[in-house]
């Protein structure tokens, strides 16, 4: 897509891995040091838009990030979010945040949300039929 920069702007240098369907970069603006983002190269609006065998890919490398990051660094875990269609930030696609947590950061108490109904009925309809 021509106005998004994860297809147009980001440069080679900033690729820290890339694998044939991803590739991974520190995000410019991080929740916390050490903040990567999993970008597909194809410009895919939601995950289920992936085929079945670049999803598996996607998994395969989120899993190695986390390994890595959980084995080498001092780190509580990890925490894994998918920003997927209209959710996402204008001139963006399909990516995944692997973002370094730590004993007492403080991560889930900053997140603000304005709350909506749900219904949660019509969710469980449709995990039954």
């Amino acid at each position: 897509m021509k106005n998004c920069i994860f297809c147009n702007d980001i440069h080679p240098e900033q690729i820290i891995k890339e694998t044939e369907n991803f590739f991974i970069v520190f995000d410019i603006n991080p929740i916390q040091k050490g903040h990567l983002l999993i970008i597909s190269k194809e410009h895919y609006a939601n995950i289920y838009d992936l085929p079945s065998e670049t999803l598996h890919e996607l998994i395969d490398l989120e899993k190695h990030m986390i390994k890595l990051i959980e084995n080498n660094f001092e780190v509580l875990g990890v925490t894994s979010i998918k920003n997927n269609g209209n959710s996402m930030m204008e001139g963006t696609h399909f990516h995944l945040h692997i973002i370094p947590r730590y004993i007492q950061d403080g991560f889930w108490a900053n997140q603000k949300v304005i709350e909506h109904a749900f219904d949660t009925d019509i969710l469980r309809s449709f995990l039954t039929d």
